[in-house]
């Protein structure tokens, strides 16, 4: 009968790095997404600087409005407007709008002619492959009394769009009529606030962002008008300035109370939700937005995040999906999708994930280390040693790269780069006792086992936290050479000091079945086996050292127990074989049987 060449468990540490509803589903992205739009604030052409407060205000207000423009996203954050209310500087504004994605930029101006309101808005497109410019494609003013502002604003926003091709009707167009508040002292005092939030002045000629004042004329103007859904976001957005995340969430939950479809409030609720960690609410938030505006992709991103985040995996992966497909170089999308493929298990599509990233953002280390590490598992150690080599190209002190090469080294079998790499990792992090139990391993390999005791036992000194694994490892070497007497000794104290080590108690089993103290060495297989349950060559372990006592039954039991666990493990197969054959050819007469 044929034993295994069991091998000892040499060389080897834990904690060793490694890879990185019931909502019915939402609807697929447009065929083409809508274009986004960047608004700057408003010039005011008039020597009258108490009419600065309208440069914020129907700024904001036209920002707003397009939002329900179906050709439209918008690009900006929650503060909304950029820029100061001078003169448009429109190579920094075309820069900043190219960088944000924005294909349209939103200007204007007002002024007061003959005491008279007037207001201008302009629509401009950002062109050029290099320096980026902005050309007017629809402007349009509309001139007529104070009181009558909102509409006059109206006038030149539609009159413009439909100039720049942009036109809407219908639902469209109610939408982009819709009045902030029918109050016109209140929608002043609205602009005064947004100009102190943003530092441009508020009519007082500050220049600097005046948070308690602006909350102070936004208490009155929501005293004014209780469903001003506008000044209730922008309350919210200074109670989250002055870090008051809770205050802030009431005031954007109240304008959706007021405007249940209020964009700008559902999208920043649902970032804030997802921002406390409140991810359930703000998946709700962020799906509604999105079923109202299914071709907005850092909406559907927001959705997939969260899905992701709440281990929905189908639906992040459909989602991040038509994410990428819409817009190819969407990097945080593809890393959020690597991350999906890897919970998924779909090692192969990881990898062609991380590579993507890594072409997009070549500087992503994190990104590359995930990539080597998904190459390792897919065996092609190769490719996988070239990406770690890059980012040693790029970061020749990188620890965690160096390892890696390391452990590929050893993988294709050239161990004297190995030990190199592992010489590196020990110098560069001195404390780390992860290089010393893997530079012995490299060692082991190279044929030099003196060199490995000699870093095994520098390893039992200078990190005492894991002398137990430094002792199994010294006790395997020492029953190698054949040294029974010292691997007794290292292996005894190694399942003391190492009690939770399966390879401690696995390697004093092999000692103890060496000495003939087969009895100790069942006892130390059986809580090698108890503490690794994958681990099938303990339990063959257990049934070659029953067959050496002679307990067929038991040694049947224990290879059948290890292919359980490793189904293709051939040497339990074989001697489980020959056991059934003794048992068909002598039945129950096998108390002579030894073995061979």
């Amino acid at each position: 009968m044929r034993f295994s060449r069991t091998a000892l468990a040499l060389i080897s540490l834990p904690g060793l790095l490694g890879v990185a509803g019931a909502a019915p589903p939402l609807p697929p992205t447009a065929p083409r997404a809508p274009d986004g739009y960047l608004v700057v604030p408003f010039e005011n052409t008039s020597p009258v600087r108490q009419l600065d407060w309208m440069a914020p205000a129907l700024a904001t207000t036209v920002a707003e409005k397009l939002e329900s423009h179906p050709r439209l996203r918008a690009v900006y954050g929650p503060a909304i407007l950029e820029g100061s209310p001078q003169k448009l500087d429109e190579a920094r504004v075309a820069v900043r709008a190219r960088d944000a994605g924005a294909r349209f930029v939103i200007a204007g101006s007002f002024g007061r002619p003959n005491w008279k309101a007037q207001v201008a808005v302009r629509v401009l497109e950002v062109s050029g492959d290099g320096v980026p410019q902005l050309k007017e494609i629809g402007t349009a003013e509309a001139i007529g009394e104070s009181k009558a502002l909102l509409d006059l604003l109206d006038d030149a926003l539609l009159a413009a769009l439909q100039r720049a091709g942009l036109g809407v009707e219908g639902e469209t167009l109610a939408g982009l009529k819709r009045r902030p508040t029918r109050d016109l002292y209140a929608f002043t005092l609205y602009g005064r606030a947004q100009g102190l939030f943003h530092g441009l002045g508020g009519g007082s000629g500050a220049k600097q962002p005046d948070l308690p004042a602006a909350q102070k004329l936004l208490a009155k103007v929501l005293l004014i008008d209780p469903k001003f859904a506008e000044a209730h976001r922008l309350m919210g957005l200074i109670h989250l300035q002055r870090g008051e995340r809770g205050k802030g969430a009431g005031q954007y939950a109240h304008a959706l109370d007021i405007r249940p479809d209020y964009w700008a409030a559902l999208v920043g609720l649902a970032r804030l939700y997802r921002a406390d960690n409140r991810r359930q609410p703000a998946l709700e938030l962020a799906t509604k937005a999105l079923a109202a505006r299914p071709a907005d992709i850092e909406m559907r991103f927001l959705v997939a995040q969260l899905e992701w985040e709440g281990g929905e995996l189908d639906r992040a992966l459909a989602n991040l999906r038509e994410v990428v497909a819409a817009q190819p170089r969407h990097v945080a999308a593809r890393r959020v999708l690597a991350q999906v493929y890897a919970a998924r298990g779909e090692i192969a599509e990881l990898a062609e994930e991380l590579g993507r990233v890594t072409d997009l953002a070549p500087d992503d280390t994190d990104a590359r280390l995930d990539l080597g590490s998904a190459l390792m598992r897919l065996g092609k150690s190769s490719d996988a040693l070239g990406v770690y080599e890059e980012v040693l190209a790029r970061h020749p002190r990188h620890v965690q790269a160096l390892k890696f090469t390391g452990d590929l080294y050893r993988r294709v079998g050239e161990p004297e780069k190995a030990i190199a790499a592992y010489e590196r990792v020990r110098h560069l992090a001195p404390e780390d006792p992860r290089p010393v139990f893997l530079l012995a391993g490299a060692y082991i390999d190279a044929g030099n086992d003196t060199k490995a005791e000699q870093t095994l036992l520098a390893a039992a000194e200078f990190h005492r936290r894991h002398v137990g694994e430094a002792w199994t490892d010294l006790g395997a070497l020492a029953y190698k050479r054949g040294d029974l007497g010292t691997a007794n000794w290292y292996l005894s104290r190694a399942v003391e000091r190492a009690p939770t080590r399966p390879k401690a108690h696995f390697n004093y089993a092999l000692v103890l079945n060496a000495r003939k103290e087969r009895e100790r060495a069942l006892a130390e297989v059986k809580i090698a086996a108890d503490l690794d349950p994958e681990d099938a060559e303990c339990l063959y372990l257990a049934g070659v050292i029953h067959l050496r006592l002679g307990r067929l039954d038991d040694a049947r039991q224990a290879f059948e127990a290890a292919l359980k666990r490793k189904p293709a493990h051939p040497d339990a197969m074989h001697n489980l074989a020959l056991l059934i054959d003794l048992e068909k050819r002598y039945g129950s007469e096998r108390s002579g049987v030894g073995s061979q």
